[in-house]
């Protein structure tokens, strides 16, 4: 993938800033980033907007960076640490998501996956903490920052009774 994006980077335009185009490889290459977090990064370090703007507009052109791969490779880390579908949606809109791609890619995971996900979370939060199965408020409070709907909590209860 990084020789790829090495190559890539040959070919761009050469009245891109070559500067700008080095370090959006740079940060490509370590993971995928969205648009917007590219555009801040770049800000941050002091360069020029519309600079920045036709550098990762040229990126995206040729597929290199891509929102819908980000969104994608996001969703996957955040269900593996037991995050909810709301704090998910949240977070990518802070990223520059769109709703529309949004939706598209949280609809990929199954109900029964945040299901999974919802009482995974609460098991494990079961088990390194002095909270019990009767502090519902607690258990509620926590499983809503995670990012979960009222029926997956109410699922994770209702399987924590039986297996925790």
């Amino acid at each position: 993938a990084i020789r790829h994006l090495w190559i890539m980077l040959r070919i761009m335009s050469k009245s891109l800033n070559s500067d700008i185009t080095k370090l959006i490889t740079k940060y490509l290459s370590i993971r995928e980033h969205s648009k917007l977090e590219l555009k801040n990064k770049l800000i941050e370090k002091g360069f020029d907007k519309e600079e920045i703007l036709l550098s990762i507009n040229e990126f995206a052109a040729k597929n290199i960076q891509s929102d819908s791969r980000f969104t994608e490779e996001f969703i996957r880390s955040r269900l593996k640490k037991n995050k909810g579908p709301n704090l998910i949606s949240s977070e990518l809109n802070c990223r520059g998501i769109t709703e529309a791609l949004i939706s598209e890619n949280l609809s990929k995971i199954s109900y029964d996956q945040w299901l999974d996900s919802a009482f995974a979370a609460l098991r494990k939060k079961l088990k390194g903490s002095s909270i019990t199965l009767e502090d519902r408020d607690k258990i509620y409070s926590f499983l809503i920052g995670r990012g979960f709907e009222h029926k997956m909590i109410k699922y994770a209860l209702s399987e924590c009774k039986n297996e925790c």
